[in-house]
């Protein structure tokens, strides 16, 4: 499952001293301000001069903490209280609707994180809203620069002017050895919201609220992830970010030719499927491939394998039936994932298409999903 994207320094900016001194009891670190500058600043940078290991503990237990900050999951955390804030906390509860998103989403995860976890859950299936991948033609690594992100907030301030939006807009960029982030703060259409006047009569009041648009960059697979709303602004920021921070206009491949999935990385026997340790996910498994051996007489083969095989295992067993992986085209593949703390019994490989599982499939054909019996290890299905 995708997170929403880790902005170490918007995230510490939004916490109150009450909440930051909450979470640095639950980190068991101190985080030392220097004194110098925003409050935000301060403790940003005493987050990033933590030892690299205390900083991935943190960052990883965040991660879920972070994805509830969003406006829209608040409704989640407030029944989140009502369930942890019984008895002597229960006037927390009252007190929690004049806290930030921030302050709110740390003091539940700290309270119970149990049950924060299955509050992140039930929210999970809005993360992929407006979520777009584009994929680079080659690896590159990117850094950030003062210069691209100043020319980035002038090409976004151009683009808005043309546009209902407001033309004010603000860049932020996170850059680790796992990827790039650029954040684009800008104004929404003006809208109204009732406010009280000075007489206590409810009035609108014409407002422009700020919205954010993400690209975060992942150097391992050369994806770019952008969220927004709008296809245009998607494709917008998809192609400054090529221009300006890649400084290739054509960097990223056009969906509409390309395939979308590329299989070339199974042909190396040494390949093992990338994952993250924020997804938690103990095992990748490919359960059925179909491909196009060079035999004249056989259009296609389809072969599904029980899971827990290695690339190299799943070549010994494709040439047991005439496909050789290093040459024979790929048509498509199915994964099964098993994520941490569900073992085999709790996933049920005979039901590979679960929402704990991918498929990935390119050939068209509706797949069927029999279970393979005791004892059997792989099934093959030829079309000639």
């Amino acid at each position: 499952m995708a997170n929403r994207e880790w902005n170490p320094k918007s995230f510490f900016r939004h916490l109150t001293p009450d909440a930051l001194k909450i979470l640095q009891e639950w980190a068991d670190v101190d985080l030392t301000l220097d004194g110098d500058g925003p409050p935000g600043e301060q403790v940003y940078r005493a987050w990033k001069a933590l030892p690299e290991d205390d900083r991935e503990r943190i960052e990883s237990a965040l991660l879920p903490v972070n994805d509830m900050c969003a406006t829209h999951a608040r409704p989640y955390l407030e029944q989140l209280a009502l369930v942890v804030w019984t008895n002597g906390s229960a006037k927390l509860i009252d007190e929690s609707r004049a806290w930030s998103a921030q302050d709110l989403a740390v003091r539940l995860f700290v309270a119970d994180e149990k049950r924060f976890a299955e509050a992140h859950q039930t929210y999970a299936v809005d993360m992929m809203e407006h979520l777009k991948e584009f994929h680079g033609r080659y690896p590159v690594t990117l850094k950030p620069t003062p210069e691209a992100k100043a020319r980035m907030k002038l090409a976004m301030a151009s683009h808005f002017r043309d546009t209902a939006f407001g033309a004010r807009c603000q860049i932020e960029d996170f850059a680790n050895e796992e990827k790039f982030a650029l954040f684009v703060f800008h104004e929404d259409e003006v809208a109204p919201f009732d406010r009280f006047n000075d007489k206590g009569v409810v009035e609108p009041d014409w407002q422009r609220p700020v919205i954010r648009l993400a690209a975060v960059f992942h150097f391992e697979t050369s994806t770019l992830l952008v969220k927004a709303p709008r296809t245009t602004e998607r494709e917008k920021l998809r192609d400054l970010f090529a221009e300006i921070f890649v400084g290739d206009a054509d960097y990223f491949e056009d969906a509409t030719k390309s395939p979308k999935f590329c299989f070339d990385p199974l042909r190396d026997s040494d390949f093992d499927f990338p994952t993250r340790g924020a997804d938690k996910i103990d095992e990748v498994s490919l359960v059925r491939i179909v491909a196009k051996p060079e035999h004249r007489d056989v259009k296609r083969v389809t072969i599904e394998m029980k899971p827990g095989l290695s690339v190299e295992g799943v070549r010994m067993v494709l040439a047991e039936h005439g496909v050789d992986l290093a040459v024979d085209a790929i048509d498509g593949v199915r994964l099964q994932f098993r994520f941490e703390g569900h073992g085999p019994d709790e996933v049920p490989h005979r039901e590979p298409v679960q929402p704990e599982q991918l498929e990935l499939e390119r050939h068209g054909a509706r797949p069927r999903h029999p279970s393979l019996p005791e004892g059997v290890g792989h099934r093959c299905e030829r079309t000639t």
